[in-house]
């Protein structure tokens, strides 16, 4: 008898999902389908972190726990606050293990060997109290998540009703958006360690005729209503201050109220005259709220935050005050804003408005304001890549793309660059180079070697088929400044990650697979770095919430579905069958972690049969669901950590699945697959 070698055959898993080629000649390691698993920067595909709701109090997935060792005498329940009554210290009871043993969460003080109490009556005693020393990385990680879900309960919605209608990260705080109880009003909310507070705004009054200068912290005093206030803001956006200067001034507090049409004096000398009674600054409700932040100064510190909704006056933040700028528009209620070359870009149904260059405040021809229209309604502004020289800034329409050349109102130039590339709203992100979501999938706009011109490219075509599905259902989008990724959210829940990072001759390597965040659906995005130079991404949810991306192991406290299954590999031996014995998955991870594994053979013809007794189902596009052999694995210190499958069967080709659905398990990341096999005979 012929002796048939055992042969192997390593492949990574890299390239994500691949919807479209002709599945024998698709490259190894890509993904047939998958849901919860990202393109790793390294390789491999890595299930994806959580997230979790934030209002500025401690963030669930930060929890500690303490096990408890002693004796529980009294009727105790998980929520019980125990006190140990030499200590003084505290807790609240997360899990009752045993009589013997609890563990208890928010831990204040230092519990000693002592009687502990519930409510002032003693329930037991406790020998030691010790701290995040579960050895056990299964025990570790429920404890974990069941401190969470405690903490989790004290964080609380945007007060308000109806969506978060922006939510960004600015000068190391958090603020949100959201309308009032009864829809009359948007207000403005900062994260605190006591949740969200709101943020009030001051009042201001419009004035015309200006005569003389009047500069911040002058006071001002009104001539016939006496009324008077320092001003902390002074808005020129017109005119000059010597001669028919038209604006506003901004005030903290107003002692009394400014009159129509009374000279408004600093030091008895009058500087303008009001053209309207002063009044307390304000935002209607129903807007979506896109951010800028700039330093238009030029001190280190000196950037302040911008921000246009589609329903109100474009507004400036500085972390204090709110600042209405009034563009002089007809329908001044800009939807998108940027900071570029020296001008604050806004953009108002099909036209594009530049301030006064380093102006923020003046939309007047004398300092250099300008205004273009496309003929088409934008959908969103991007500067892109210029030079020391020469700037210019992709306009997204609708169904266009046109690029506004240039430095300043002597030679701005709008140009259509592509009549057929259009993008959706709220898509448009860069990573160092645009892209956005058209209806020919994830666009790419590059610069070309020759300056001042550039290249589209879409890189979607893989997945052209969900692209399909999930058009117009677009929310929002961020980037993932760490893991080099553009990610699109849905309005079912869902959304798509593309990953694009740099290959040879500048060329471009790229991987899109899909999550899933159930019922949380995020309106608005923001990514940003803190002060620590680490990454924070906020959702505005249209739940009320506001949850923090990329935190902890669990969907808000839910069980996160993951799932992903390899495409068929046939070892460059199509149509020859291989008796498969077993399949060693090599992955990464550095916690515990809990999957179901299982494999099809032969492109999942029928008549090859899926062994082991392992029920699985076949749900939408070829993914595999249910219930498959499931393996707990629990990792230390390995560099490559190795699972073996046992994989016995006859056919051409294999694919393997992994699959899970927890709160507790930890990102990780598999990385190569390595089928063993012998070979067979050809097919018949």
């Amino acid at each position: 008898m012929r002796f048939r070698p055992l042969k192997f055959e390593p492949f990574p898993l890299i390239g994500g999902l691949d919807l479209s080629t002709i599945p024998m000649m698709v490259k190894p390691g890509r993904a047939l389908s998958a849901i919860n698993f990202e393109p790793d920067t390294n390789g491999g595909y890595r299930r994806m972190a959580g997230i979790e709701r934030f209002d500025g109090r401690p963030r669930p997935s930060d929890a500690g726990y303490s096990v408890v060792i002693g004796t529980v005498l009294g009727p105790m329940v998980v929520g019980d606050t125990v006190t140990g009554v030499t200590s003084g210290a505290t807790g609240v009871v997360v899990l009752i293990a045993s009589a013997t043993k609890f563990v208890i969460t928010k831990v204040v003080g230092t519990f000693v060997s002592e009687s502990f109490s519930v409510g002032g009556t003693t329930y037991g005693t406790i020998t030691s109290a010790i701290a995040d020393n579960e050895n056990d990385l299964e025990l570790d990680a429920t404890y974990k998540s069941l401190a969470a879900n405690e903490y989790r309960s004290d964080i609380e919605k945007v007060p308000g009703s109806g969506y978060v209608r922006g939510v960004v990260y600015y000068q190391g705080n958090t603020y949100a958006f959201r309308d009032n109880e009864s829809a009359t009003a948007c207000l403005m909310y900062r994260a605190t360690t006591l949740g969200w507070l709101e943020v009030e705004f001051g009042k201001e009054v419009s004035f015309t005729t200006a005569v003389g200068e009047i500069f911040e912290d002058d006071v001002v005093t009104g001539a016939s209503s006496g009324a008077s206030g320092i001003v902390k803001r002074c808005l020129l956006r017109t005119g000059t201050w010597s001669a028919s200067g038209v604006g506003t001034l901004v005030f903290d507090v107003i002692t009394g109220t400014f009159s129509n049409g009374e000279a408004l004096q600093v030091g008895g000398v009058t500087k303008v005259t009001s053209s309207g009674a002063s009044s307390a600054i304000s935002l209607s409700p129903g807007g979506k709220f896109e951010f800028d932040i700039i330093n238009f100064q030029g001190a280190d510190g000196s950037e302040r935050l911008y921000c246009a909704d589609g329903v109100n006056i474009l507004g400036e933040f500085d972390g204090t005050r709110w600042v209405p700028i009034r563009t002089g528009a007809t329908v001044d209620t800009p939807k998108f804003v940027k900071g570029h070359r020296k001008h604050l870009v806004v953009a108002m149904g099909s036209s594009v408005m530049t301030s006064g260059t380093a102006e923020p405040y003046s939309w007047t021809v004398l300092t250099g304001a300008s205004e273009l229209a496309t003929g088409q309604t934008i959908t969103g502004l991007m500067p892109e890549v210029g030079d020391a020289n020469f700037g210019a800034m992709l306009v997204l329409t609708d169904d266009q793309a046109f690029m506004l050349y240039g430095n300043d109102i002597s030679d701005f130039n709008l140009v259509l660059h592509s009549p057929n590339s259009g993008g959706r709203a709220y898509t448009l992100q860069n990573l160092g180079i645009s892209h956005y979501l058209g209806p020919r999938g994830i666009t790419q706009i590059v610069a070309s070697q020759a300056f001042g011109s550039f290249q589209l490219s879409v890189l979607s075509n893989d997945i052209q088929t969900l692209i399909d599905q999930q058009l117009n259902k677009e929310i929002s989008s961020c980037i993932v400044r760490l893991s080099n990724q553009f990610r699109i959210f849905f309005n079912d829940g869902t959304g798509l990650i593309g990953q694009v990072v740099p290959g040879q001759n500048s060329a471009t390597v790229k991987s899109f697979m899909p999550f899933d965040y159930g019922t949380r659906v995020m309106n608005t995005v923001h990514s940003s770095m803190d002060a620590d130079g680490d990454e924070r991404i906020f959702g505005a949810g249209t739940d009320g919430y506001v949850y923090e991306l990329e935190r902890g192991t669990s969907i808000d406290g839910d069980s996160m579905r993951y799932h992903i299954m390899v495409h068929f590999y046939h070892s460059n031996s199509l149509r020859v069958r291989k008796n498969y014995h077993r399949t060693v998955l090599q992955l990464q991870a550095d916690g515990f972690a809990e999957m179901r594994i299982g494999y099809s053979l032969g492109f999942g013809k029928k008549g090859i049969p899926l062994t082991l007794g392992q029920n699985v189902d076949v749900i939408g596009g070829g993914g595999f669901w249910d219930q498959i052999t499931n393996v707990n694995v629990t990792w230390d210190t390995p560099y490559v950590q190795e699972i073996n499958v046992k994989t016995p069967g006859n056919g051409d080709s294999i694919a393997i699945i992994v699959s899970g659905r927890s709160d507790k398990t930890e990102p990780f990341t598999l990385q190569t697959c390595i089928p063993y096999y012998k070979i067979n005979r050809p097919d018949r």
